[in-house]
């Protein structure tokens, strides 16, 4: 079996970076031996016009022979049978395509930490990943957790038992707890919210702030911006978090925790949806599943597993790309338009 060098994730330090570095990163991504070696296993090779032609062939190809979920959540779906040989192929490329682990941040100091949410599992061990970190010397001013109104179902209701947790109803309910039980908090927070989740989760909000010592904690539910056809999602939530609730501003640095395989999509979503509008660096760690230390939580990745986070990263490089093209559009506009008023 081949071994692949790992390909760097797009990298972004704010304004001073520019999209030009995302267009590069993503480029090299794109035509990079791991995913050239993938896409021949599975009959494909890019058509090689540009950059946007070849994410768009690898969001159509993927939706072919990569997508196995079929409209379910991914922890309803079951993994694929592939050869042995097959398993290890795409496992190796998945890891070099930057789906494995990040355990190290970069920097050390953030100004803020954002933990992403989901299952309750995910949720605990997200949380105590981040304290963690901020215990082993990464420093940062504020943590949040951040959820939604997803009523918790049969694997949440399991898992809080099976640890512990009194997690509530909801998802940011569940992330709450969690980072109340990583960071030992004790007392009531400070909540400001809107809407009731019961009637209307679409058009309803919830902050939850304590005070840690130095590190201000809080757990974020948004409005949707499509309230009356869903809940909102995650781009719902970090925005919100950003303009109503931290005031996101050029020179923030954000370190956003979840866990592998899912380290690049959601990587690459933070560039799109906080880096580039708001000017700050972006950096994204993720624990393994597989190696906790909870046997009912550790969670071994298949191999369609990778196949299916694989795509979920294209189409988010895909979305990253747009989003630097167009920044790098605007920023030739205003740059001529600076030209023509000192010509005046």
């Amino acid at each position: 079996m081949p071994e692949f060098a790992p390909v760097r994730l797009p990298h972004y330090e704010g304004r001073d970076s520019g999209p030009r570095s995302l267009l590069d990163d993503v480029a090299a991504w794109v035509e990079s031996e791991p995913m050239a070696a993938l896409l021949h296993r599975f009959g494909g090779s890019l058509p090689g016009a540009g950059t946007a032609t070849d994410l768009a062939y690898l969001e159509a190809f993927s939706a072919v022979h990569w997508d196995f979920r079929a409209g379910r959540e991914r922890h309803e779906t079951a993994p694929q049978p592939l050869g042995p040989e097959q398993e290890l192929a795409v496992t190796e490329a998945a890891l070099a395509l930057g789906l494995g682990p990040e355990l190290k941040p970069r920097l050390e100091h953030y100004t803020h930490v954002l933990v992403l949410g989901g299952l309750v599992s995910s949720c605990l061990f997200r949380t105590r990943f981040a304290a963690e970190l901020l215990a082993a010397g990464t420093g940062a001013d504020n943590v949040t957790g951040v959820g939604g109104f997803r009523p918790l179902g049969t694997a949440d209701h399991e898992s809080a038992a099976l640890s512990g947790l009194h997690c509530g109803a909801f998802e940011v309910d569940a992330i709450e707890a969690s980072l109340k039980r990583a960071f030992g908090i004790e007392g009531e927070p400070r909540i400001d919210a809107g809407g009731d989740p019961h009637r209307e989760p679409g058009r309803s909000w919830k902050v939850a702030s304590y005070e840690a010592g130095p590190v201000t904690v809080r757990a974020v539910a948004a409005p949707s911006s499509a309230p009356d056809r869903r809940r909102a999602d995650t781009v719902d939530t970090c925005r919100f978090w950003a303009d109503e609730v931290v005031d996101l501003t050029p020179g923030d640095s954000v370190l956003v925790v979840t866990s592998a395989p899912y380290t690049a999509f959601q990587h690459c979503d933070a560039i799109a949806h906080m880096g580039l509008p708001y000017g700050c660096t972006i950096d994204t760690v993720g624990v393994d599943p597989a190696t906790l230390p909870e046997p009912h939580f550790r969670k071994r990745h298949s191999a369609s597993g990778y196949l299916q986070e694989i795509r979920s990263a294209i189409r988010s490089m895909r979305r990253l790309h747009y989003a630097a093209a167009t920044a790098e559009a605007e920023f030739a506009i205003e740059s001529a338009r600076a030209l023509i008023e000192d010509d005046r």
